[in-house]
C-alpha cells in the first residue's frame, strides 16, 4: 500500500478524524498490524498514524477481500488484492468470533500488541449467538453498530481508538450500572480490548442487548416538532404542552430515567472509582479556578471569531462582551457562596458525561434507553474517570432541550419555505410559537429543580453554555445565537434577539451539540 492510496481511502471514511491533517498533508507516516481471518479472506487491521505535529492517531479497520469493486465501492490494494470494509459482509461477526476461538480469546499481534475478549455477564449469553450473521447499522460513523442474529445483540466496535493506561471508561461504567441492575440502558454482557505491551489499552468493541427502536431521542423530537410546526403554522397556533402530550409524557419519562442513572452513579460499590466523595473546600476553590480558565478561554473566542459571525448577532456579542468581566464571574462567585452556606455541600460522582437528546434512543414502544457511556469525546481518558458534580448529566441534557431542541426545529421548519420574504415570517412566528411548549418541557425535565433552589445547577447550566458558546462561534457561527442566547437568559441581560433569516445559512441539524 502506498501512503498516497492509504490516506484517499481515509479521507473517504466518516470516521476518520484526522480528514483535515490529510488534506493539509501533514500526515507524516501511517503503519498497519495486519491478522489475516476466515482462510485468508479478511484482514483485521490496526492503523496507526503519526502526525507532524507529534499526535498518533489509532485507528481500526477490518477488510474483507473482493474479486471485483462495483459502484463507487471504496477500496484499498493489499498485496495485489482489492479489500473493502469488512463490517457490511454478513459473515463478519460469525468470522470475527471464530477468530477469537482460534485464540482462545487472546489474539496477539506481530508488533506485540493483543485483542482480548472481556466478559460482564455469563459468557453463554455471547457463545450461543456467535455464529450468527451480522448487519451493519451506520458503517461511517465514528463507531460502527452491528445487529447480529436480527435483532439478538448489538456490537459496537469502535473505529477510532483511543489508548490510556486507565481502565477502558466505557465498560467500567456499563459494569457498573449492570451491578445497579439500573434499567436505562441496554444490557451490557461483554467487549473487547486492545492492549500494548506497555499497559496502554483501548476499546476495540462492546457487546450490549439489541433495543429494537425508533431512533435517538433528538431525531424523534425533531421530526414530531417538524409536524407540529406545519400544522400550528396553517392556523396561526402556539405549542403548547396541554397539545403535546406525547412530548410531555417523554420528557417526564426522561427526567425519571435521568435521576435513576444518578441514583445508580451515586452508591458505592466495590469499585472505589465509584464511591461517592463529599464536596469541601478544596473542591470549591479548584471549580471556581476551572471557571475562571473557562470564562477567559470562552470570551477570547467570542473575540477572536467576532468577524464570522451574522451582522445582528456581532451587536448581541459585542453587548455580551461589554458586561462579561462585571456579570460572568459576580454570577458564578454568587452561587459557589450559596454552595458554601449549604449544610450538605453535595458530592462528586461518576456521570454519563456526554448526555444529550442524540444519546437516547426511543424504543418500539415509545420508553428509552441511554447509550454511549464512553464520556465526553473532547476529553482525555483520564478526565473522563473522574468525579463530578451529580448535576452535570441533568445540566447537559437541560441545555439539549432547552437550547437546541426549538431552535434547530425552528431552522428546519424555515428552510422549508419558498423565498426569503416567506423564510422571514416563518422565523418569525416558530420562534415565539415553540417557546411555550420548549419552556414547558425544559420545566418538566428538571422536575422539582430550579436555576434558583439548586446553585450546583445554575453553574453546571453555565458550563456547558460557555462551552456550547465556544464551539458554535468557531465552527458553526450560524447557529451561534442558540448558546449566546442562553447566556443572555441565563444572565436575566435581557430579551433575546432572533437573527435574519437571511444572514444565516439554515442549519439542517443539531446534532453536533445537541
Amino acid at each position: 500500500m502506498n501512503k498516497k492510496e492509504i490516506t484517499d481511502y481515509l479521507h473517504d471514511c466518516r470516521w476518520c478524524n484526522f480528514k483535515k491533517e490529510i488534506e493539509d498533508e501533514r500526515v507524516k507516516n501511517i503503519e498497519f498490524e495486519k491478522m489475516p481471518y476466515d482462510e485468508g479472506k479478511k484482514l483485521f487491521v490496526i492503523g496507526k498514524a503519526e502526525l507532524e505535529d507529534g499526535d498518533v492517531r489509532y485507528f481500526s479497520m477490518p477488510l474483507a477481500k473482493k474479486q471485483e469493486i462495483t459502484g463507487e465501492e471504496k477500496f484499498l490494494t493489499i498485496g495485489g488484492e482489492m479489500y473493502t470494509d469488512a463490517l457490511v459482509e454478513p459473515d463478519f461477526w460469525r468470522s470475527f468470533m471464530a477468530l477469537m476461538d482460534e485464540h482462545d480469546g487472546f489474539v496477539k499481534f506481530d508488533n506485540g500488541w493483543f485483542l482480548e475478549r472481556e466478559d460482564f455477564l455469563n459468557p453463554d449469553i455471547i457463545d450461543e449467538l456467535k455464529n450468527e450473521d451480522s448487519k451493519a447499522l451506520g458503517v461511517e460513523q465514528s463507531n460502527t453498530t452491528l445487529n447480529v442474529g436480527d435483532g439478538k445483540l448489538a456490537f459496537k466496535l469502535e473505529r477510532m481508538l483511543e489508548f490510556s493506561h486507565e481502565v477502558n471508561s466505557e465498560f467500567e461504567v456499563n459494569e457498573k450500572l449492570m451491578r445497579e441492575n439500573c434499567s436505562v440502558m441496554p444490557k451490557s454482557f461483554g467487549g473487547f480490548v486492545l492492549k500494548k505491551p506497555n499497559g496502554e489499552q483501548a476499546s476495540s468493541g462492546i457487546m450490549l442487548e439489541f433495543v429494537k427502536n425508533k431512533g435517538d431521542m433528538w431525531n424523534y423530537l425533531q421530526d414530531v416538532l417538524g409536524w407540529e410546526l406545519k400544522v400550528n403554522y396553517l392556523m396561526q397556533k402556539d405549542l403548547k404542552a396541554e397539545d403535546n402530550p406525547e412530548i410531555m409524557s417523554m420528557i417526564r419519562n426522561l427526567s425519571e430515567k435521568t435521576k435513576e442513572m444518578s441514583d445508580c452513579f451515586s452508591r458505592a460499590d466495590s469499585n472505589p472509582n465509584f464511591t461517592p466523595e463529599k464536596v469541601d473546600e478544596s473542591f470549591i476553590r479548584g471549580y471556581a479556578k476551572q471557571f475562571e480558565v473557562l470564562l477567559y478561554q470562552t470570551k477570547r473566542e467570542i473575540s477572536n471569531s467576532r468577524n464570522k459571525l451574522p451582522a445582528a448577532l456581532r451587536l448581541r456579542a459585542d453587548k455580551l462582551l461589554a458586561v462579561w468581566d462585571e456579570k460572568m464571574p459576580a454570577f458564578v462567585n454568587e452561587k459557589l457562596d450559596k454552595v458554601r452556606a449549604l449544610d450538605n455541600k453535595g458530592t462528586i460522582n461518576r456521570v454519563h458525561g456526554d448526555f444529550h437528546l442524540g444519546q437516547v434512543m426511543v424504543t418500539e414502544d415509545n420508553d428509552l434507553r441511554f447509550i454511549d457511556f464512553a464520556g465526553e469525546p473532547a476529553l482525555s481518558m483520564k478526565e473522563r474517570e473522574q468525579k463530578y458534580i451529580l448535576v452535570r448529566d441533568i445540566a447537559g441534557m437541560y441545555r439539549s432541550i432547552k437550547g437546541y431542541l426549538g431552535a434547530v426545529a425552528v431552522e428546519d421548519f424555515t428552510a422549508q419555505a419558498p423565498d426569503e420574504l416567506s423564510a422571514t415570517r416563518r422565523k418569525a412566528w416558530a420562534e415565539k410559537a415553540i417557546k411555550p411548549l420548549i419552556d414547558s418541557a425544559s420545566r418538566a425535565f428538571l422536575g422539582n429543580k430550579t436555576m434558583n433552589n439548586d446553585p450546583w445547577l445554575s453553574l453546571e447550566v453555565l458550563r456547558k453554555n460557555l462551552y456550547e458558546v465556544k464551539y458554535e462561534v468557531s465552527f458553526r457561527p450560524d447557529m451561534a445565537y442558540v448558546p449566546i442566547n442562553g447566556l443572555f437568559d441565563l444572565m436575566n441581560l435581557d430579551t433575546p434577539v432572533a437573527v435574519n433569516t437571511n444572514e444565516v445559512s439554515l442549519a439542517k441539524t443539531g446534532t453536533e451539540r445537541s
